[in-house]
């Protein structure tokens, strides 16, 4: 029997391609590495979007926040960690990177996510569906949301979440639309992007009075939460979409 002292230690994210665990970590083990250099949402925070409060009963400054449940399309989000060093980096380099060992990323983020729900477990006890916010399918260097899903379905071993099969997929997206990423972008602009997206969307399979768990990357102000939740629970007769994102954009 190895001992456990004898095991390598985990060399800390984002240094995971040299880690010994790059190719047989579990999401338990990575999740917790990463938590060591990962910024986490502060102290106090909004219940629907994750944002930075001063102060617990501060209002949120994202707006949407302040809808009505019904009229927002998605009751909350939650975020692995805020979008920040090294965080930020990582998930850039992983979806617009093309260097060799980018796409790599895709299996330690779905491991983040794996081992997010496995600590949240009490939370999404209700969650019936989990997919992800589709990309197009000429997106280059990849579609990363999916890549990312793959992961987290294979790194759920035992079936304990109800990943949706990447092999047959909920949901997708027919063609590409314009992008709305990036810090410079108006609120309405990226409003009007997330409408593009939705329109391209669609369902393959029945999510009628499903509570669906969406999955991204990033999330900013929410636009695309709105209207895909919007596009689920008014096309596809959702009874609640929630989001989880690996990163929340501080304001």
């Amino acid at each position: 029997m190895t001992n456990a002292a004898d095991l390598p230690k985990p060399l800390g994210f984002p240094n995971c391609r040299l880690c010994a665990y790059k190719g047989n970590g579990t999401p338990k083990l990575c999740a917790e590495c990463a938590a060591r250099t990962l910024k986490p949402l502060a102290e106090h925070h909004c219940s629907v979007c994750g944002q930075s409060l001063v102060t617990p009963t501060s209002n949120c400054w994202n707006s949407i926040c302040s809808w009505e449940p019904g009229d927002r399309y998605f009751t909350r989000v939650d975020a692995v960690a805020l979008h920040a060093p090294p965080l930020k980096e990582t998930i850039w380099e992983y979806k617009y990177g093309h260097r060799p060992g980018s796409i790599g990323w895709g299996t330690i983020f779905g491991r983040l996510i794996v081992g997010w729900l496995n600590a949240h477990a009490d939370e999404i006890a209700d969650i019936d569906i989990i997919f992800g916010n589709p990309t197009a399918p000429d997106r280059t260097p990849l579609q990363h949301i999916e890549a990312m899903m793959k992961a987290a379905h294979a790194e759920d071993g035992l079936g304990r979440w109800p990943i949706a099969d990447p092999e047959s997929p909920v949901l997708i997206k027919q063609y590409e639309t314009k992008k709305s990423a990036g810090g410079g972008v108006r609120w309405a602009e990226k409003m009007e992007a997330a409408k593009e997206h939705a329109a391209a969307l669609k369902l393959r399979q029945s999510v009628q009075g499903k509570r669906i768990l969406l999955v991204d990357d990033v999330f900013t102000t929410g636009s695309q939460f709105y209207t895909v939740g919007k596009f689920l629970m008014t096309q596809g007769k959702a009874a609640e979409v929630r989001g989880l994102v690996l990163a929340r954009v501080p304001g």
